[in-house]
């Protein structure tokens, strides 16, 4: 039978994955589940993923669909500063009537991070954002100043094309033979004609399989010269980002927090914190997160309903969340 104590739900939605957590008020995990991507650029399934994903939640809890209190959801492809009307299909089938709230996915990531300071937040996985939260509340992503550094599959293309120009020395064979084994091919030759061929395939498939291959690129920057170039130009991209946004937050220090899977990779945050470290004013540094952004959407959700946000509440929901 469905417990009738009162809960708050917590949605991450990414590319790559959707992940929900059901807290008791105090910041206790009832729930989670893991689903497939919630993101529209990325999933012609999304709003399915994200419906299915709480409605698996609440039924490993056990949980009354009347008992959630609100629901906070960051969600990769909400836009910040336009309409996003078609948000409303992703939650109208979870068969939850509470309050909610919805924002982009670097809101929750830089909440959970950064406790609520004001302060920059890159996200870098399936998808790419780098955006300022100010000490009003303001939220300004690097887009307005036409900047962009890119997620995982733009660092694959990266070492892709330069391995299809032959852009790359002979320390580099055994990151050039994975990249091939990658795409079941035999030399740079065949490479060429798969990568042509993708035009006729799901746009959706084809990022996610380039993407799939940023660890590989990551994991040999030690060992390959081509690899270790192509980091250190994305998180010189990033850096660029991150330099634009600072002083909107303050003219002296700027804490910055990494989320997803490759900005918080050690071989890409390596670079970035020296890149970030070799800046002027304001001074910029990596904060280490205080929760990860599914424990950020649960803090804005508690803070909906008036729960006060209290240093005991956070380390309770850092044991939820696995800090």
């Amino acid at each position: 039978m469905p417990t009738s104590e009162r809960y708050v739900v917590a949605v991450d939605g990414g590319g790559t994955q959707t992940r929900v957590g059901c807290f008791t008020l105090d910041g206790v995990l009832l729930a989670r589940c893991v689903g497939a991507g919630g993101s529209p650029t990325h999933n012609h399934t999304a709003a399915e993923n994200v419906c299915s994903t709480i409605a698996a939640a609440m039924t490993v809890g056990e949980l009354a669909a009347e008992s959630a209190v609100a629901l906070t959801a960051g969600m990769a492809g909400y836009e910040i500063d336009a309409a996003n009307g078609w948000i409303d299909t992703f939650f109208d089938g979870a068969a939850l009537t509470c309050p909610r709230q919805v924002v982009n996915d670097a809101v929750i990531a830089h909440r959970g991070a950064l406790a609520g300071v004001p302060g920059v937040i890159v996200v870098g996985g399936t998808g790419s954002m780098i955006a300022a939260i100010t000490d009003d509340g303001t939220v300004v992503e690097s887009g307005r100043f036409q900047h962009y550094a890119g997620g995982a599959r733009h660092l694959v293309y990266d070492v892709m094309h330069r391995i299809l120009i032959g852009d790359h020395a002979d320390a580099d064979a055994k990151l050039v033979e994975r990249v091939l084994a990658w795409w079941g091919v035999r030399d740079v030759g065949d490479l060429r004609r798969i990568v042509l061929g993708l035009d006729g395939q799901d746009y959706n498939d084809v990022k996610r399989r380039y993407g799939g291959l940023a660890p590989t690129i990551t994991a040999a920057v030690d060992d390959s010269p081509l690899a270790d170039a192509a980091v250190t130009r994305l998180a010189e991209k990033t850096a660029v980002g991150v330099r634009l946004l600072a002083p909107l937050v303050s003219r002296n220090a700027v804490p910055v927090a990494l989320a997803g899977a490759l900005a918080t990779s050690a071989e890409f945050a390596d670079r970035i914190t020296r890149l970030l470290a070799a800046s002027s004013e304001p001074h910029i540094t990596i904060a280490s997160a205080a929760l990860d952004p599914l424990g950020g959407a649960a803090l804005m959700a508690l803070q909906s309903v008036g729960v006060a946000i209290t240093p005991e509440l956070v380390r309770r929901l850092q044991v939820s969340t696995g800090r």
